[in-house]
């Protein structure tokens, strides 16, 4: 998957270092993410091919922004998927985040040839509820989830 100013790739052992930095050991990232303490820097790239998530990087400066993924979801009871994003802080209010949705929503739509696309956000995460809406989402239902409370959001194609 690829944007004006990113690309979605997969992870690569040499991640790991910066991956751990700039999202998983940053306490904001997390709390608006992941909920808690996941994981340790030994563990990043066996964590995040898990879950299913690609590193979004920068096409010029091939700089690591975050994490990014379509992944099945089960919130709905339908086989819908969910797309998301997870930016270091240091990329947070630049357009990454509506740019990957964009394009996330568009593969949904075009290449897996769904009629909806899904995405769920920590009830204060107050920016990505921002982006999500602006993508034309709407809320749905609230959900628990076992990284806690989950507001799930909507747009039917």
């Amino acid at each position: 998957m690829k944007t004006e100013r990113l690309r979605l790739r997969e992870i690569n052992r040499e991640d790991d270092t910066t991956l751990y930095e700039f999202i998983f050991r940053d306490q904001d990232v997390v709390r608006y993410t992941f909920g808690k303490d996941v994981i340790s820097e030994q563990n990043v790239y066996e964590y995040v091919k898990q879950i299913g998530l690609k590193v979004i990087e920068n096409n010029m400066t091939k700089e690591i922004i975050g994490l990014a993924g379509v992944l099945p979801c089960p919130y709905l009871g339908r086989d819908d998927y969910e797309f998301g994003f997870i930016l270091a802080k240091k990329f947070w209010g630049l357009g990454y985040a509506g740019e990957i949705g964009k394009a996330q929503i568009e593969f949904i739509k075009n290449t897996l040839l769904k009629t909806r696309a899904v995405a769920t956000v920590y009830p204060q995460n107050f920016a990505s509820i921002k982006c999500i809406e602006k993508l034309g989402l709407k809320y749905e239902t609230t959900v628990s989830t076992d990284r806690g409370e989950r507001l799930v959001y909507l747009i039917e194609f």
